[in-house]
This record gives structure tokens, sequence and C-alpha cells, in this order.
């Protein structure tokens, strides 16, 4: 009997242990927790990272998920100051309704959340008129310093204007200057570009000017 008795509880030992491993861990303690983005989906169908939007504009938020499969099993919150804009994970709204935080949780009730910061910016465009202007012919020699003259508008008040400018394939750092004077052009065709950009890092260039140099 008493060997009986050892052998019932070394089966009823070995059956547990066997459960132990075999049982799986609950979803909630064993998938690791995705980490959660939002995105401003684009006509080209790709998904911006920079949350960055132009004012009084119309605009498609998407939350993402890494990984990727984890967005199937997740439902999505979009919010303003605590109040939910949206339970979708694309939201399409415009710069009068803009979230502040995003949400997403599980059917376990598990939940994660961040914060959302857009920038509302227009990008800046360049003038079309330009000294020289395309075709131009400059009447000079190498020390004669000719006059390089061109502008840019932005829509956004108090933003800030930062140019470069190519000259014959070479780039050059004018900061906020929308002139200057330049010398040491040999007699033939020359090339002429601006790029500008704003202080959050929007740009716009020139078409590239062609004048040309003849000497006296």
């Amino acid at each position: 009997m008493r060997i009986f008795g050892k052998l019932f509880f070394l089966c009823i030992l070995c059956a547990l242990i066997f459960a132990c491993f075999e049982t799986p861990s609950s979803p909630q303690s064993s998938a690791n927790s995705p980490i959660l983005s939002a995105c401003i989906l684009k006509q080209d169908s790709l998904c911006d990272s920079i949350l960055q939007v132009s004012p009084n504009d119309s605009f498609a938020l998407s939350a993402k998920t890494n990984p990727a499969s984890a967005q199937e099993k997740l439902h999505f919150s979009w919010t303003l100051a605590g109040e939910v804009l949206s339970e979708d994970r694309i939201f399409k709204t415009d710069t009068s309704l803009v979230p502040d935080s995003l949400f997403a949780r599980d059917d376990y009730g598990n939940s994660l959340g961040i914060s959302l910061d857009f920038t509302f910016d227009t990008a800046p465009r360049m003038d079309s008129v330009t000294i020289p202007a395309t075709g131009d012919t400059l009447w000079g020699s190498a020390s004669t310093a000719f006059l390089f003259s061109y502008s840019a508008s932005d829509s956004d008040l108090n933003d800030s204007l930062f140019y470069t400018v190519e000259l014959d394939s070479a780039l050059f750092d004018a900061g906020t200057l929308t002139e200057f004077y330049q010398s040491g052009f040999s007699a033939g065709e020359h090339s002429f570009r601006i790029y500008v950009q704003d202080r959050y890092g929007l740009r716009d260039t020139s078409k590239t000017v062609i004048f040309y140099v003849e000497e006296k």
C-alpha cells in the first residue's frame, strides 16, 4: 500500500508539472506591448511621421503600431483635452479640430497612449522674378561685381526665411539676404538658383536661371 501511495503521489506531481509547462500564458502577460505612433497620410499613400499641417487645411491622421500586426487587435481613440474625437484608426479632420493624444487598448483592458505635437506651418514660395533672369547677358569682366536679387513669400505670420544660393553648382549660405553682389565670372554661360527654408524646415526652390557673361 505504501508503494502504491508513493506511485500515486508521483503521478499527481508529474501531471501538475506537465500542466505547468503546457499551459500558455495569458495574452495579457505574454504579449509584448507594441510601440504606438501617429502619422499624416499623404496623397501618394505615404505616411509622414512629422505632424506638420498648413493652417485651415484638411488632413488625415493614421495610428500605427510596431509591430504592424498589432493594429488589427487594438482599438484606437483620438482625444482632445480628454474628449474622444474619433475611435477609428484613421481620423479625417482639419486644423479646427486637432487631437492632442492618441490611445490604443486591447480586449483585455490593457492600454497605452502618446501625446501629439503638431506644427501649423505653410511652406514658403520662391517668387519667379530674379535678377538676373533667364537669358540675361551681363557685360563686364571677372572683376565686375554683378547684382543678384531674389525673394520669397510666406503666409505664416512672424516666420523667418533663410536662403541658400547656388552659383555654377557651388552652394553659398546667404542667411536672410535677398540680394548680393558677386564677381569672378568668366565669359560664357552660368547658372543661378535659390533655395529657401523657413524656421520649421519647409522648403521651396526657384527654377535654374541661365545667364551669360560677355566681356566689354
